[in-house]
């Protein structure tokens, strides 16, 4: 039981800083944006955006991609569950077409 408390002590620190930091960097964002739209620099936010938006829907295809090979295993998915993942695929793909 001390293995335990001598765990969740430094994990609940971890946790707290973690949350502390993240909350600060999401202020700081916040506040600076619209001091940066002002000075002129909003093509170059939203061409940063844009270009986020396309680099986070290939992330999630690639691993959409990759659970559906996992899931063609033997003895490890469903074809319930590889149809799942191909109607999620098919939906973002459709989606990253309709951005282009």
């Amino acid at each position: 039981m001390t293995h335990l408390a001598d765990f969740i002590g430094p994990m609940v620190i971890f946790t707290l800083a973690s949350t502390v930091v993240v909350l600060a960097l999401y202020g700081i964002g916040r506040w600076i944006q619209p001091r940066l739209r002002a000075r002129g620099h909003g093509p170059t936010l939203d061409a940063l955006a844009g270009w986020h938006a396309r680099m986070s829907r290939l992330g999630a295809l690639h691993s959409l991609h990759t659970l559906r090979g996992l899931h063609s295993l033997p003895l490890y998915g469903s074809r319930q569950q590889r149809e799942t993942i191909d109607m999620l695929i098919v939906r973002v793909q459709r989606n990253t077409d309709l951005d282009r």
